[in-house]
């Protein structure tokens, strides 16, 4: 029977074949409104602007999780200043946005960075979580 034979078909029948697109390498990739590079979303920070005191305000959304929409920036003081003198938030939010308090914020945030999640805040007392709430041992 000649006719009613089924070819095989190779493993990959759901990817994408010469996409260059394989599951293991499937990450969010953003570009970074300072350097204008792609990077994966894990190696960029999320800024969304936020009215606050009857002005947009660039906030960092550090948990990723505000709403409206957002811009990229690399965790890099060269990537912030670029993207400030450049002008580029305004452009990311499609209005004029106030970045003083940004700046001040991202110093902040970058120290954060450095010290780590393994060491806790020093202002910490002994026995508390870092979220201020007492730890347990019991339920």
């Amino acid at each position: 029977m000649k006719g009613t034979a089924v070819e095989s078909r190779p493993d990959d029948v759901g990817s994408r074949r010469g996409s260059g697109h394989h599951p293991a390498d499937a990450h969010p990739v953003r570009t970074c409104v300072g350097c204008r590079r792609r990077d994966r979303q894990s190696h960029v920070m999320r800024v969304v602007a936020r009215p606050m005191d009857g002005q947009i305000v660039a906030v960092i959304d550090e948990r990723r999780r505000l709403s409206g929409r957002g811009a990229w920036l690399h965790p890099d003081p060269a990537c912030m200043d670029t993207a400030i003198k450049r002008r580029a938030f305004s452009r990311a939010f499609r209005g004029p946005v106030d970045t003083a308090q940004l700046a001040v914020d991202f110093q902040a945030y970058l120290g954060r960075l450095n010290r780590g999640p393994d060491s806790p805040p020093s202002s910490l007392k002994a026995g508390q979580h870092p979220h201020g709430n007492p730890m347990r041992t019991q339920r």
